[in-house]
């Protein structure tokens, strides 16, 4: 009967957590980056809603069309498109994502002119 680990089991031991370790590290990356992303696909989709908000009320009287930067990584662009009586807001904001990829959000509402 033997006490103890020979050095053999503990180097073997140590490469299996070291494996373990680097899949968690792997495993935290990508779930930040995924985390970073959410974040500016709920901010973006705020920005849209907001400004849908904002043209639904006035479509009717001043219908418009327009872009803009904002906070330097979103880029809106709206427009009004007038269908009879019928006014569609549609307001879309591309943001980066990850490995100079982009993503975006596309928010329409309509409202009924009298």
């Amino acid at each position: 009967m033997r006490n103890g680990f020979t050095l053999i089991e503990t180097l073997v031991a140590l490469v299996i957590f070291e494996f373990g370790m680097l899949a968690v590290v792997a495993t935290s990356a990508a779930t930040a980056r995924d985390l970073g992303i959410a974040r500016r696909r709920a901010h973006a989709l705020a920005l849209a809603r907001e400004r849908v908000g904002s043209l639904t009320a006035t479509a009717c009287a001043f219908p418009e069309t327009g872009s803009r930067l904002v906070i330097g990584t979103f880029q809106e662009t709206w427009r009004v498109e007038i269908h009879d009586r019928r006014r569609v807001v549609v307001d879309s904001i591309a943001f980066p994502v990850a490995r100079g990829r982009r993503a975006g959000v596309v928010v329409r509402a309509s409202a009924i002119c009298p």
